[in-house]
């Protein structure tokens, strides 16, 4: 079969590494405004269920650990086959299973497999182009990267409310077939490495470096604290608003879509704001919003006894606006000092966020039925953790840039 050439059709090609890019991010928040009625269904509780959010962010980020290497290895077609069959796999027992933890698991293994687009696609755009092109796309799939997570709570919503939790399953399923069959459209750009042996080895290496580095860690791990404070929202939000508070999921999908908006427009304006400052008070300045957006959720609940909705909102609305600069300036700052190892200090960024995400969203499970006061606690914890792990990063020497 006849490829697409990728400098004649960018544009078929742009839709094609799109789709691959966000099956992954799609399948985390498409079902969120179903978690009541999956609890309901498999007869469980929320604490139990709330596990099939907070272990496929962790899925997420060990995608994000082997895909590489797999990606070098086997190729970019072959990985994403690869994935995508086995997703398809795991949304099939998801639809399937009477078992909540067998659910919970598969779940686990949709995350690992399905978000290797995410990952794979970037790779694939730089096989296809070079220098200005290559930027134009990548900031394009960036871009619908940062669209998807809005729009699909909202059409999640819609499925729950006029179809029931499977048809949101059912949309995950159709679009992987879709990538699969598009993958046969696409030319193999990609020389498979050798020596895996030796990089194995020298991964192994990058690993020690990185995670015994101390301000890598502080830095790192206060950014994974401000996103956990964000992601009890997704853990928990549905079970709260829709199951306590009677909201309907339709409704919950744009009051999801509100908070995702409040950071995507603080990730391209906050930028702007910042920069006559320096990356410590930059980072002070967004810390602020946190802490805003956390007492003023906390507030509302406890004004209200954690009935007020749209109180709850608008602090994680403005939680948002300081997390959307926050995490990227302690990003940034985790890796200014380094010389080697940046791109396993990358890929471990995001897993130890995702990682105590999941930890720290577990919580929820363990507090009373508080309405909004529950959640509000628990994003004042991971603000609280954040900010005593900056407060160490004093005693770190840095860089002039870093001051």
């Amino acid at each position: 079969m006849r490829h697409l050439t990728p400098e004649k059709h960018p544009t078929f090609v742009l839709i094609l590494l799109t789709l691959f890019a966000i099956v992954g991010p799609v399948s985390i928040d498409i079902f969120t405004p179903s978690l009541p009625a999956i609890t309901e269904h498999f007869g469980t509780t929320s604490a139990i269920a709330q596990w099939s959010v907070g272990l496929f962010m962790l899925g997420f980020s060990v995608s994000m650990l082997i895909v590489g290497p797999l990606a070098d290895r086997f190729g970019r077609k072959n990985t994403l086959l690869f994935g995508y069959s086995l997703y398809l796999v795991a949304t099939a027992v998801t639809l399937w299973t009477d078992s909540i933890y067998l659910f919970i698991a598969a779940r686990f293994a949709q995350a690992v497999f399905g978000c290797f687009g995410t990952a794979v696609a970037r790779m694939m755009a730089r096989d296809y182009y070079q220098d200005q092109m290559e930027v134009k796309m990548l900031a394009y799939i960036g871009g619908c990267l940062t669209i998807a997570p809005m729009a699909a709570p909202i059409a999640g919503g819609y499925l729950q409310e006029f179809a029931g939790w499977q048809y949101s399953f059912y949309a995950m399923a159709g679009m992987a077939i879709i990538a699969i069959a598009a993958l046969t459209l696409l030319p193999e750009q990609f020389k498979v490495a050798k020596n895996h042996d030796q990089q194995k080895q020298s991964m192994l290496t990058a690993y020690k470096a990185v995670l015994t580095d101390a301000r890598y860690m502080r830095f790192t791990v206060a950014a994974g604290a401000a996103f956990a404070g964000a992601f009890v929202f997704v853990a928990g939000g549905s079970f709260v608003i829709i199951g306590q508070l009677g909201v309907s999921p339709a409704t919950y999908g744009y009051l999801f879509a509100i908070a995702i908006a409040s950071y995507l427009i603080s990730a391209s304006f906050g930028p702007k704001v910042t920069a006559k400052m320096s990356r410590s008070q930059s980072t002070l300045f967004a810390g602020s919003f946190l802490i805003l957006g956390a007492m003023v959720s906390l507030a509302s609940g406890l004004l209200t006894d954690g009935q007020s909705i749209s109180g709850y909102v608008a602090g994680i609305a403005i939680y948002e606006l300081g997390l959307g600069l926050f995490m990227p300036l302690c990003q940034a700052r985790s890796t200014e000092h380094m010389t080697d190892n940046m791109g396993t200090a990358a890929g471990m960024i995001f897993f130890i966020e995702m990682l105590l995400a999941t930890l720290i969203s577990a919580l929820i499970g363990f507090l009373p039925e508080a309405g909004t006061l529950s959640l509000s606690a628990i994003t004042l914890i991971a603000v609280a953790v954040s900010g005593l792990c900056l407060m160490r990063t004093g005693a770190t020497t840095a860089t002039p840039q870093a001051a």
